[in-house]
């Protein structure tokens, strides 16, 4: 379950490839707590990992929509706040013992991630390059 970076996940701009490869560390790192029988609290650490970097990640992205005005704005930032509800939602009851991580969830985050990068992130890079960010 594993994801390694591949180059067709790249959109060119330096700093988001950077942070989408932060997020296969930090997916990965999860995928070894769980696999190895981690505990709460560090699994709790690396949600919270999560939580910082879409916040991060997502305000990184729509800052350059907005100043590129990028025609699928409303589009992208629909798909990420699908991602923030879910992952937010999940956070909230794993906090409070009513979810554990599963198998399932790994997939869906490994899936949302790979589908992001392949067949939303790649629909922005000729909005970036057009205006000189790559």
């Amino acid at each position: 379950m594993a994801v390694q970076w591949e180059e067709k996940y790249s959109v060119g701009v330096e700093e988001i490839d950077k942070q989408h490869k932060d997020f296969i560390v930090i997916m990965n790192n999860l995928y070894e707590a769980f696999s190895t029988g981690k505990g709460r609290d560090e699994l709790e650490v690396i949600l919270n990992d999560i939580i910082k970097y879409k916040e991060n990640h997502f305000a990184t992205e729509e800052k350059y929509f907005d100043l590129y005005q990028y025609e699928n704005t409303e589009e992208h930032k629909a798909e990420h706040k699908k991602l923030k509800d879910k992952v937010d939602a999940f956070y909230e009851e794993f906090k409070t013992g009513k979810a554990d991580i599963t198998a399932d969830l790994m997939d869906f985050l490994e899936n949302w991630l790979i589908d992001h990068l392949i067949n939303q992130d790649q629909k922005y890079v000729s909005c970036f390059k057009n205006n000189g960010l790559i």
